[in-house]
């Protein structure tokens, strides 16, 4: 009997233990104008390149990013700058926004600026696109979808406000802000519960 007593406070306690972090898990709120909120609408805006087999398309790229208690979609996906560009569909949306620690290098790779901490983790999972002539292909897959992974930071200035940096896979293509470049957020937008 002591042993089953044993075996059920270590599964009350196990559940506690994940109960507990179920609920600290990390979120994001945006700044609405007059405080901190889990729900609304901002938009990531910059220059982005995508590449297959080498051949890359630079387009400026525009994220609308909808907020449901804490929880982060890409809920459209939009590419300017050359009729390549105007071209490229974003399918498979809403596209999830998953934050989470991060504790890599600054600048997070090769060509990425310098950003000014606190420093999140973001990866987008998801995501599906088709970049038309020249390329004409399916990222990463006509049916399949891949992640994204990127880093926000807490930017906060007169002229800009938080950047979100990505480089990675999608099959056989790449994705990637550009060299020196980033996204940019309409408004004030921060993980919590981290």
């Amino acid at each position: 009997m002591s042993k089953l007593k044993n075996s059920l406070l270590a599964l009350a306690t196990a559940a506690a233990v994940f109960g507990a972090s179920s609920a600290s898990a990390a979120s994001f709120e945006l700044w609405n104008g007059s405080g901190w909120a889990n729900n609304g609408t901002l938009t990531f805006f910059g220059p982005t390149t995508a590449s297959y087999v080498g051949v890359g398309v630079p387009c400026n790229a525009s994220f609308t990013v909808t907020l449901t208690g804490g929880n982060a979609t890409v809920t459209a996906a939009s590419f300017s700058g050359s009729s390549a560009c105007n071209g490229i569909t974003a399918y498979n949306l809403p596209w999830t926004m998953t934050p989470s620690a991060y504790t890599g290098a600054n600048p997070p790779f090769t060509g990425s600026p310098t950003l000014t901490p606190t420093l999140w983790g973001v990866a987008i999972s998801g995501v599906r696109i088709y970049i038309p002539s020249p390329l004409n292909v399916y990222c990463p897959s006509q049916t399949g979808s891949g992640s994204i992974n990127g880093v926000l930071d807490s930017t906060s200035t007169a002229t800009k406000n938080n950047q979100f940096v990505f480089k990675g896979a999608l099959g056989a293509c790449s994705v990637q802000t550009q060299n020196n470049g980033a996204l940019s957020a309409s408004t004030l937008v921060r993980v919590v519960g981290l």
